[in-house]
C-alpha cells in the first residue's frame, strides 16, 4: 500500500480545522456523496473531513475525487492496494490537521450538533477524550447503546476499566479524540475487532475522560453480521488480545491480574474465539486446534469470574462450551434465537 496515497485536488483547508472527521471507505460510490453531505452540516464550522478510500474497485475514486473539488472541507485520498480499516484509519489520522479526531463511518448518520456538543465539552473540562450516547438502527427499532455518563472527568485508566466489563463500548464512532493520543497508538491491523482495539489503547493514552449525554451517532445496524460476513476471527482476536495487554501494561502490569482484565478475556477472546471456531467453516484440524487451546483457557477461574460479573447468558455458554461442543452449539443457537 502507498504510504502517502493520492490526493483529489491536492488542496489544504481553507481554514485551520478544530476537529477533523476520518471517514475510510471501501465500494462506497453509491453512498458516499449522501454521507458528505450529510457530515457537511454539522454545526461546528471549523472541521474537516478526509475521506480515506482504502482501494475500491467501483467508482468510489470518481465520487470521492468529485465531492473534494466541490468542497473545500472534504479532502480525498486513494490507497493502494486495499490495507483494511485500521490502515486506512491510521493514513487519515496523519493527514489530517484537526486538534481532535473524530472516526465515522460512511453508511451512518449524526445529529447536525454531534462535533459541536462533544468539542464544547473536550474545551470546559480538558479531556482527551469525549464519549456520548448513540442510537442503534436496525429492523427491530432504535435502541440506545449502553453508555456511561460520567458526573466529571475520570482518569484513562478509570474509563479503560470501563471498557473491560462492557459498561464503555468498543466503538469508535461516539468517541471525539485529541491528535496527541490519536498519535500514540498503533491502530491494531485486525480484520475485525480494530475498533474496540483502537479504543482500547486511546482510553489508555488519555489523561482524562469525559461523557456527555447527547446523541451523537446514529449506528445502522445492517442485516449481515460479523458471522456472516465470512471474515474468520483466529487472527484478529490474538491481535486484540495483544493490544490489550499492552494497554494495560502502560496503566500498571497489576491491570492485567485484575478481575475486570480476566472477565474480558474470557468474554471477547475465548468465548468469541469458541463461537467463532464453531460457526466458521475451518478445517477440521485446524477448529479442533483452536477449540483445544480456547477450552483449556476455560478454567475454573475464569468461569468465575464471568459468574461474578452476573452475566448470565455467557455463564451458561462457558460452562456448555468447557463440557461439550456438541452443547454448546445447541445453546448457542438458543441464545442466538435461531
Amino acid at each position: 500500500m502507498s504510504e502517502h496515497g493520492s490526493s483529489f485536488p491536492l488542496h489544504e483547508p481553507t481554514i485551520q480545522p478544530r476537529v477533523s472527521i476520518v471517514l475510510p471507505t471501501f465500494n462506497a460510490a453509491g453512498f458516499l456523496q449522501a454521507a458528505i453531505e450529510r457530515l457537511l452540516e454539522q454545526s461546528l464550522p471549523e472541521l474537516e473531513i478526509v475521506v480515506v478510500d482504502d482501494g475500491s474497485t467501483d467508482a468510489t475514486a470518481l465520487v470521492g475525487a468529485g465531492l473534494a473539488s466541490s468542497y473545500p472541507r472534504v479532502r480525498y485520498f486513494r490507497l493502494e492496494p486495499n490495507g483494511g480499516v485500521a490502515a486506512a484509519r491510521a493514513f487519515g489520522a496523519r493527514k489530517s490537521h484537526g486538534e481532535f479526531i473524530w472516526f465515522v463511518d460512511a453508511d451512518d448518520t449524526a445529529p447536525p450538533r454531534a462535533v459541536e456538543r462533544m468539542l464544547a465539552a473536550a474545551q470546559t473540562t480538558g479531556a482527551d477524550t469525549v464519549i456520548g450516547s448513540a442510537e442503534v438502527h436496525s429492523r427491530k427499532g432504535i435502541k440506545m447503546l449502553a453508555s456511561p455518563h460520567f458526573p466529571f472527568p475520570v482518569s484513562g485508566t478509570t474509563a479503560f476499566n470501563a471498557l473491560l466489563t462492557g459498561q464503555i463500548t468498543g466503538h469508535l464512532w461516539n468517541k471525539l479524540f485529541r491528535r496527541a493520543v490519536v498519535e500514540r497508538i498503533d491502530f491494531t491491523p485486525a480484520e475485525v475487532h480494530s475498533d474496540l482495539a483502537m479504543t482500547g489503547q486511546l482510553l489508555i493514552e488519555s489523561r482524562t475522560v469525559a461523557t456527555v449525554s447527547d446523541v451523537v451517532y446514529h449506528y445502522r445496524l445492517q442485516s449481515g453480521s460479523i458471522l456472516s460476513s465470512g471474515r474468520r476471527r483466529d487472527r484478529s482476536l490474538r491481535l486484540l488480545e495483544d493490544a490489550f495487554v499492552g494497554a494495560a501494561h502502560l496503566a500498571k502490569p497489576s491491570v492485567i491480574a485484575s478481575r475486570e482484565f480476566r472477565y474480558f478475556v474470557a468474554r471477547y477472546v475465548v468465548l468469541s474465539g469458541i463461537k467463532d471456531a464453531v460457526l466458521y467453516p475451518y478445517e477440521s484440524g485446524e477448529r479442533r486446534r483452536i477449540l483445544q487451546q480456547l477450552r483449556r483457557r476455560l478454567t475454573v477461574r475464569a468461569i468465575g469470574v464471568i459468574l461474578s460479573q452476573r452475566d448470565w447468558r455467557r455463564l451458561l455458554l462457558a460452562v456448555s462450551a468447557k463440557l461439550s461442543v456438541p452443547l454448546y452449539r445447541r445453546l448457542l443457537k438458543i441464545a442466538d434465537g435461531s
